[in-house]
C-alpha cells in the first residue's frame, strides 16, 4: 500500500517539474494522475500551475502581437513592450 501511495503522491519539486513539462510535452497518463492528485491537495502547487498557465497565455499573446506588428529592433520599443507585459500580469488575478 505504501508503495502505491509513494508512486501516486509527488513532492512539490516533482509537481512543478511536471507543470513546466506539460507546457512543452505531453505528460504520460501516470504523470497526469500524479499531478492531478498533487494539485488537489497542495494549494502552493495549484497556484503555481495557475501562474504558469497565465504566463504562457500572456507570452503567447505578446508573441502573436509582435509577429503581427513586425516590430523593428528598437530598444525603446522593447522597453515599452516590457512595461505593457508587466501591466498585463499585474492586472491578472491568481485566485
Amino acid at each position: 500500500m505504501n508503495k502505491i501511495l509513494n508512486t501516486l503522491m509527488l513532492s512539490c519539486h516533482k509537481a512543478t517539474e511536471l507543470i513546466e513539462k506539460k507546457t512543452v510535452f505531453s505528460l504520460s497518463p501516470a504523470e497526469k494522475v500524479q499531478l492531478y492528485l498533487h494539485t488537489r491537495v497542495c494549494d502552493a502547487c495549484r497556484n503555481y500551475q495557475k501562474q504558469s498557465e497565465l504566463l504562457d497565455v500572456v507570452l503567447e499573446q505578446e508573441l502573436k502581437a509582435l509577429h503581427e506588428e513586425n516590430i523593428s529592433e528598437d530598444r525603446n520599443t522593447d522597453d515599452q513592450r516590457i512595461i505593457r507585459l508587466k501591466g498585463k500580469l499585474d492586472t491578472e488575478k491568481f485566485s
